[in-house]
This record gives structure tokens, C-alpha cells and sequence, in this order.
């Protein structure tokens, strides 16, 4: 179980990977092709790394 610090250093964690896929995922459109490359890249680890946190959130929150 998290105490209430942890909890909230999760929630702000998940909000702020959610924040970077969503301007990855803005980037991935550039006109450049070597930054939507490398956008697309980043991307794909930032979603795994936004999808991580929400599972962690979701089991923390059922443990209460």
C-alpha cells in the first residue's frame, strides 16, 4: 500500500507521461521525417511507460 506522498507522486507521474504521449503523438505529424521518426520512437516508450503507471494507480486504488 502507498502512503499518501507516493500516491500523489503516482498520480502526478501518470498525468504528466500522459501529457508527453499526447505531444509525442502531435510531433509523430511533424513534416520532418527524421523528427516524426524519432517522435514515433519515443512514442512507443512512453505509451509502455503512461500504461505501467495506470496499472500501478488502478491496483494501488483497489487496495484501499
Amino acid at each position: 500500500m502507498l502512503n499518501a506522498q507516493e500516491q500523489m507522486n503516482l498520480v502526478k507521474a501518470t498525468h504528466s507521461a500522459s501529457f508527453l504521449v499526447q505531444n509525442l503523438r502531435e510531433l509523430v505529424n511533424s513534416t520532418n521525417p527524421l523528427l516524426a521518426d524519432i517522435a514515433l520512437e519515443i512514442l512507443q516508450q512512453a505509451a509502455q511507460i503512461e500504461q505501467r503507471l495506470q496499472r500501478i494507480e488502478s491496483i494501488t486504488r483497489n487496495e484501499k
